[in-house]
């Protein structure tokens, strides 16, 4: 399973946020290994090979996360993927 352990604390305490405000949270995806990252078809550079990154998904409130995370400031790079899951990292700006 993912680790939390590895993860960047800013990413650790927004997603205990997301729980506490929006419904449990299940963590897919935390620090990968650049074998495991190719493997999944991450990106070359993915903020998941320096823990900068999670996918999760959202048991509950789903609009509500979406407005949290999509807040400004809050993350880089964020993509909800449909289902309450979820990508953020602590990257540039951007949403794809």
């Amino acid at each position: 399973g993912a680790s939390a352990s590895c993860l960047n604390g800013t990413l650790r305490s927004l997603v205990s946020q997301v729980a506490a405000s929006y419904g449990s949270v299940t963590v897919a995806s935390t620090c990968r290994s650049k074998g495991h990252n190719r493997r999944v078809g991450g990106a070359r550079h993915s903020h998941h090979l320096t823990g900068n990154a999670v996918d999760f998904r959202v048991h509950g409130n789903v609009r509500g996360a979406i407005a949290f995370l999509a807040g400004p400031g809050r993350v880089g790079g964020y993509k909800h993927y449909g289902g309450g899951r979820f990508h953020i990292d602590t990257g540039p700006r951007r949403t794809w």
